[in-house]
């Protein structure tokens, strides 16, 4: 784990674009009833994006703040997350929009919120987060879940639809009540001063791998599931034992499936992780009372 300590060096990641999806964000925001920020399930905590909760609470807009992947996470530890923070008045959902579980809850939650006033404007939620968090698979999930035609062929077909009285594009996801979302592209904080931080979002796929290292991720990912005792990657990959390094599963990896380069090996490992095949964890500090 010593190349660890360059990770926060390593990852000061902010391309234009996520410059321009911020200024999005804040020329947009105040068009919008509710804000749905997304985390991923397996870093309940790390996954906060600090840059746009100041642009919310600036506006003084209500925000739903939605776990994607709980599929893939250690639930009762991303639940008790979830749990504190509905408790101190945090609106929080827990969803797996892979699965189709909890999708809609969302819409629920946002109505309570705030209740559109007229049903030809109809009420406008705003979806944000950091990089591969699950935005595009949510919006396509609760499209699905509108079970209304038409507003699953105008999404599908035409892709943002301009809304002149609001001033914003979106898309129509419900049709009664009439409720729109505006999408925006991941955005991750400009600088990650945390190494363990960078690692955890290198790891679940926020950040991209190539900027921390493939190989320190497998090393960084074979520690974490020793320390808290997740040996299923042992039993996947046919272990005689747990390894204790990351190099020395990527080796029997590589051997055991004859690849000709550590690129697919790293691949490999990283991929199974992420489909939840060698260990379904999070990440963060979580205390369970």
């Amino acid at each position: 784990m010593k190349e660890a300590i360059r990770v926060a060096e390593t990852i000061n990641w902010f391309p234009g674009h996520m410059y321009k999806a911020t200024k999005l964000v804040k020329e947009n925001i105040k068009n919008i009833d509710v804000f749905l920020e997304i985390r991923d399930a397996r870093v309940p905590y790390s996954s906060r994006n600090h840059e746009l909760d100041a642009i919310i609470q600036e506006h003084n807009k209500p925000k739903v703040i939605l776990f994607n992947k709980m599929d893939l996470c250690n639930q009762p530890l991303t639940n008790k997350v979830i749990n504190d923070f509905n408790n101190t008045k945090i609106h929080s959902i827990g969803l797996s929009a892979q699965m189709g579980v909890n999708i809609a809850k969302i819409t629920q939650k946002a109505k309570e919120l705030r209740p559109a006033k007229f049903n030809t404007v109809g009420m406008w939620m705003m979806v944000g987060g950091m990089p591969n968090v699950g935005k595009s698979t949510i919006l396509n999930a609760l499209r699905n879940q509108s079970h209304t035609p038409e507003t699953k062929k105008s999404v599908a077909k035409t892709g943002p639809l301009p809304c002149v009285t609001r001033g914003v594009s979106g898309f129509k996801i419900n049709q009664n009540p009439v409720m729109f979302v505006v999408d925006t592209p991941g955005i991750m904080v400009p600088r990650i001063l945390d190494e363990e931080a960078g690692l955890k979002l290198s790891i679940v796929g926020c950040i991209k791998d190539t900027i921390v290292g493939k190989d320190i991720l497998v090393d960084y990912l074979v520690s974490f599931l020793n320390k808290k005792k997740v040996y299923k990657y042992v039993k996947h990959y046919e272990l005689p034992a747990p390894v204790s390094r990351g190099y020395d599963l990527i080796q029997y990896v590589n051997d055991k499936y004859k690849h000709n380069n550590l690129e697919a090996t790293y691949d490999m490992i990283l991929g199974h992780f992420r489909d939840g095949k060698i260990g379904r964890v999070t990440f963060d500090d979580v205390i369970l009372e």
